[in-house]
Protein backbone atom coordinates (compact mmCIF):
# COMPACT_ATOMS: atom_id res chain seq x y z
CA UNK A 1 0.00 0.00 0.00
CA UNK A 2 1.67 3.41 -1.02
CA UNK A 3 1.81 6.18 1.26
CA UNK A 4 -0.46 9.49 0.44
CA UNK A 5 0.05 12.88 2.08
CA UNK A 6 -2.99 15.34 1.88
CA UNK A 7 -1.93 18.88 0.54
CA UNK A 8 -2.13 20.83 4.06
CA UNK A 9 -4.97 23.51 3.38
CA UNK A 10 -4.00 27.04 4.78
CA UNK A 11 -6.81 28.76 6.72
CA UNK A 12 -7.67 31.62 3.91
CA UNK A 13 -8.04 28.93 1.71
CA UNK A 14 -10.37 27.26 4.16
CA UNK A 15 -11.89 30.09 4.82
CA UNK A 16 -12.95 30.49 0.55
CA UNK A 17 -13.90 26.63 0.30
CA UNK A 18 -16.38 26.72 2.98
CA UNK A 19 -17.39 30.09 1.43
CA UNK A 20 -18.11 28.43 -1.90
CA UNK A 21 -15.37 31.55 -3.35
CA UNK A 22 -12.31 29.50 -4.05
CA UNK A 23 -14.09 27.96 -7.36
CA UNK A 24 -14.77 31.59 -8.95
CA UNK A 25 -12.79 32.85 -11.90
CA UNK A 26 -12.37 36.23 -13.17
CA UNK A 27 -12.32 35.66 -17.31
CA UNK A 28 -12.60 39.45 -18.52
CA UNK A 29 -10.90 42.26 -17.17
CA UNK A 30 -12.71 45.26 -16.45
CA UNK A 31 -13.36 48.21 -18.38
CA UNK A 32 -10.66 50.29 -16.59
CA UNK A 33 -8.29 47.29 -16.57
CA UNK A 34 -8.37 46.75 -20.11
CA UNK A 35 -8.11 50.53 -20.96
CA UNK A 36 -5.61 51.23 -18.05
CA UNK A 37 -3.38 48.39 -18.92
CA UNK A 38 -1.35 49.52 -21.74
CA UNK A 39 2.19 48.75 -23.24
CA UNK A 40 2.67 46.05 -19.89
CA UNK A 41 2.01 49.18 -17.43
CA UNK A 42 -1.09 49.22 -15.37
CA UNK A 43 -2.50 52.13 -14.56
CA UNK A 44 -4.36 52.84 -11.39
CA UNK A 45 -8.10 54.39 -11.16
CA UNK A 46 -5.70 57.21 -9.01
CA UNK A 47 -3.72 58.20 -12.31
CA UNK A 48 -6.99 58.97 -14.69
CA UNK A 49 -9.31 62.31 -13.91
CA UNK A 50 -12.37 60.97 -16.13
CA UNK A 51 -13.69 57.60 -17.05
CA UNK A 52 -16.22 57.50 -20.09
CA UNK A 53 -17.96 55.23 -22.34
CA UNK A 54 -19.14 56.18 -25.74
CA UNK A 55 -20.37 54.74 -29.01
CA UNK A 56 -17.86 55.30 -31.78
CA UNK A 57 -18.64 53.76 -34.84
CA UNK A 58 -15.96 53.24 -37.67
CA UNK A 59 -12.81 52.75 -35.65
CA UNK A 60 -10.58 50.16 -36.26
CA UNK A 61 -8.52 48.33 -33.67
CA UNK A 62 -9.27 47.81 -30.57
CA UNK A 63 -6.86 50.33 -28.65
CA UNK A 64 -5.90 53.83 -29.08
CA UNK A 65 -3.86 56.69 -27.63
CA UNK A 66 -4.57 60.13 -27.85
CA UNK A 67 -3.77 63.73 -27.00
CA UNK A 68 -6.14 66.88 -27.39
CA UNK A 69 -4.04 70.17 -26.98
CA UNK A 70 -5.90 73.73 -25.64
CA UNK A 71 -6.74 74.86 -29.41
CA UNK A 72 -8.89 71.38 -29.87
CA UNK A 73 -6.44 69.60 -32.21
CA UNK A 74 -6.34 66.36 -31.44
CA UNK A 75 -2.42 63.79 -31.72
CA UNK A 76 -3.32 60.57 -32.02
CA UNK A 77 -0.21 58.80 -30.93
CA UNK A 78 -1.16 54.96 -31.02
CA UNK A 79 -3.91 53.99 -34.03
CA UNK A 80 -4.46 50.95 -36.44
CA UNK A 81 -5.14 52.77 -39.67
CA UNK A 82 -6.91 56.45 -40.16
CA UNK A 83 -8.79 56.86 -36.64
CA UNK A 84 -11.31 59.52 -36.26
CA UNK A 85 -11.35 59.85 -32.59
CA UNK A 86 -13.89 62.82 -32.35
CA UNK A 87 -16.59 60.37 -30.99
CA UNK A 88 -14.75 59.67 -28.07
CA UNK A 89 -12.73 63.46 -27.75
CA UNK A 90 -16.18 64.90 -27.75
CA UNK A 91 -17.33 62.15 -25.09
CA UNK A 92 -14.04 63.33 -22.88
CA UNK A 93 -14.40 67.04 -23.27
CA UNK A 94 -17.81 67.00 -21.53
CA UNK A 95 -16.23 66.36 -18.13
CA UNK A 96 -12.42 67.00 -18.93
CA UNK A 97 -11.16 70.69 -20.77
CA UNK A 98 -8.02 69.91 -23.22
CA UNK A 99 -5.15 69.56 -22.42
CA UNK A 100 -5.38 65.81 -21.94
CA UNK A 101 -4.22 62.12 -22.76
CA UNK A 102 -6.40 59.54 -23.33
CA UNK A 103 -6.29 56.36 -23.68
CA UNK A 104 -9.26 54.13 -24.60
CA UNK A 105 -10.59 50.70 -25.43
CA UNK A 106 -13.01 48.64 -27.64
CA UNK A 107 -15.69 47.25 -24.93
CA UNK A 108 -17.94 45.53 -27.76
CA UNK A 109 -19.07 46.31 -30.90
CA UNK A 110 -18.78 50.73 -30.80
CA UNK A 111 -18.96 50.85 -27.54
CA UNK A 112 -15.48 52.43 -26.21
CA UNK A 113 -14.42 52.66 -22.66
CA UNK A 114 -11.90 56.06 -22.46
CA UNK A 115 -9.63 57.41 -19.64
CA UNK A 116 -8.63 60.44 -19.78
CA UNK A 117 -6.01 62.70 -17.39
CA UNK A 118 -5.16 66.41 -17.54
CA UNK A 119 -1.69 67.34 -18.82
CA UNK A 120 0.63 70.27 -18.86
CA UNK A 121 2.04 71.92 -22.44
CA UNK A 122 4.77 73.52 -22.96
CA UNK A 123 6.85 74.84 -26.19
CA UNK A 124 10.46 73.89 -25.44
CA UNK A 125 12.97 74.47 -28.47
CA UNK A 126 15.22 70.85 -28.39
CA UNK A 127 15.53 69.65 -31.34
CA UNK A 128 16.42 66.05 -31.99
CA UNK A 129 15.19 64.25 -29.01
CA UNK A 130 11.66 62.80 -28.21
CA UNK A 131 12.21 63.02 -24.08
CA UNK A 132 13.66 64.97 -21.47
CA UNK A 133 14.79 64.37 -18.03
CA UNK A 134 16.02 66.54 -16.02
CA UNK A 135 16.67 66.16 -12.61
CA UNK A 136 18.64 68.39 -9.97
CA UNK A 137 19.19 67.64 -6.53
CA UNK A 138 21.69 69.96 -3.99
CA UNK A 139 24.44 70.55 -6.12
CA UNK A 140 24.31 67.73 -8.46
CA UNK A 141 22.23 68.05 -11.78
CA UNK A 142 21.74 65.51 -14.68
CA UNK A 143 20.09 65.85 -18.03
CA UNK A 144 18.96 62.73 -19.97
CA UNK A 145 18.01 63.21 -23.23
CA UNK A 146 16.18 59.67 -24.88
CA UNK A 147 17.56 57.76 -22.19
CA UNK A 148 20.94 58.87 -22.63
CA UNK A 149 23.69 61.44 -20.22
CA UNK A 150 23.95 64.75 -21.86
CA UNK A 151 26.16 66.96 -21.41
CA UNK A 152 23.45 69.78 -22.66
CA UNK A 153 21.32 72.44 -20.63
CA UNK A 154 18.02 72.70 -20.93
CA UNK A 155 17.01 76.25 -19.83
CA UNK A 156 13.19 75.65 -20.09
CA UNK A 157 12.93 72.40 -18.13
CA UNK A 158 15.18 74.39 -15.75
CA UNK A 159 12.82 76.94 -15.10
CA UNK A 160 9.58 74.93 -14.79
CA UNK A 161 11.63 72.45 -12.40
CA UNK A 162 12.50 75.86 -10.27
CA UNK A 163 8.62 76.28 -9.90
CA UNK A 164 8.65 73.71 -7.54
CA UNK A 165 11.71 74.45 -5.60
CA UNK A 166 15.52 74.25 -5.49
CA UNK A 167 15.31 70.29 -5.63
CA UNK A 168 13.65 68.76 -9.07
CA UNK A 169 13.04 66.05 -11.72
CA UNK A 170 10.95 67.32 -14.95
CA UNK A 171 10.69 64.48 -17.24
CA UNK A 172 8.91 66.35 -20.88
CA UNK A 173 7.80 63.72 -24.22
CA UNK A 174 7.41 65.52 -27.35
CA UNK A 175 4.16 65.67 -28.65
CA UNK A 176 4.64 67.49 -31.91
CA UNK A 177 7.34 70.06 -33.45
CA UNK A 178 7.88 72.08 -29.80
CA UNK A 179 5.13 70.52 -27.91
CA UNK A 180 6.25 68.81 -25.22
CA UNK A 181 3.99 67.05 -22.26
CA UNK A 182 5.79 68.21 -18.85
CA UNK A 183 5.63 66.21 -15.44
CA UNK A 184 7.61 68.43 -12.79
CA UNK A 185 7.54 66.72 -9.20
CA UNK A 186 9.56 67.97 -6.53
CA UNK A 187 11.94 66.05 -4.87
Amino acid sequence: MGLFRRKRETYNEQLLREAGLDRIRLDRPSVLQTVGVYEGRALGQADWDRSVTVKAPGLAGDRLEFATLEGGDVLIEDAEGDADVSALADAVEKELAPPYRARAARQSGDLWAVLAHRIDVHRIDFPRADMLELSRKDSWQELRVDGEPSMGRAPELERLGERVGADFFVKAERLDDDLWEVRVTAL
